[in-house]
């Protein structure tokens, strides 16, 4: 996808952090996100109700602010409503339920539901992706999986609270929406580093094989770098270490690397 955009990216006046990281970071340590959510890509209809798809679109967006460390101060949100759609109240409820106020928006005629959700925080210091080291540990908050093995169903429960507490010790971070075996490899890249992930140490969702935790996605748990010594949560799992060079493997208990990757929507 960076790619796709590369030949309009680029910073300018008051942007400091462009594209490549989980949000945009504009002077004053404002941080940006956008993301979206479209009819038979992200959701299916007739699995989620209308309420269920507005919280999974701002929650999707307040991980990436929860990945920066910062703390949300609104939404922005375009509605592309099909012929017939008679939930867009339901829709605005369901993006107002983290308590996060609702600035702004746009409603439009369109052939499938999309929403498209800008998220708006503030960060004293934003965490990026790209300051871990070789040798710092990986850990992830919560369990992989669940979204995998619910059908892409469960409620999205963006960690805000835990981004802000990670920052204190962690040296790099991403949000896994796209599944740890991808997201791994972003985060790595981006620190110019390379990884190992160790499959045995996942913390497994309930029901939820080792494929589905590591490729699953949009269990929106964080995956950050922590400095070596740097007391952890005991709400973290250590799953891996970052390396020299730029060789990521995701391993067996056996030590055997397996040939796992993220979602992409573009391969």
């Amino acid at each position: 996808m960076i790619g796709l955009i590369a030949g309009v990216a680029g910073l300018g006046d008051g942007v400091v952090v462009g594209i490549g990281d989980d949000a945009a970071v504009l002077d004053g340590g404002l941080v940006v996100s956008t993301d979206m959510l479209v009819e038979g890509v992200h959701f299916d209809r007739g699995r989620l109700d209308d309420h269920a798809i507005g919280a999974r679109a701002a929650g999707a967006n307040l991980s990436d602010i929860a990945a920066m460390a910062a703390r949300p101060l609104c939404l922005v949100a375009g509605f592309g409503l099909p012929e017939g759609f008679g939930g867009a109240e339901q829709l605005a409820a369901g993006l107002a339920s983290y308590g996060v106020p609702v600035a702004g928006g746009d409603l439009s005629r369109a052939p499938v539901l999309t929403l498209s959700v800008t998220a708006i925080g503030r960060a004293e210091r934003p965490l990026l992706r790209s300051g871990g080291r070789p040798g710092d540990r990986l850990v992830v908050t919560g369990r992989l999986g669940a979204q995998a093995v619910s059908g892409y169903t469960l409620p999205v429960r963006p960690r805000l609270a835990e981004g802000l507490e990670l920052a204190a010790i962690a040296t790099a971070m991403i949000d896994v929406s796209d599944g740890i075996a991808g997201d791994v490899r972003r985060l790595a890249a981006a620190c110019g580093c390379g990884a190992t992930v160790w499959l045995d140490r996942l913390p497994l969702a309930e029901g939820a094989t080792v494929e589905q935790a590591a490729t699953g996605g949009e269990d929106f748990e964080l995956l950050a770098a922590v400095r070596t010594g740097a007391p952890l949560p005991d709400w973290v799992t250590e799953v891996g270490v970052l390396t020299e060079g730029a060789a990521v493997e995701l391993v067996d208990a056996a030590g055997v690397a397996r040939e796992l990757h993220g979602w992409d929507h573009f391969r």
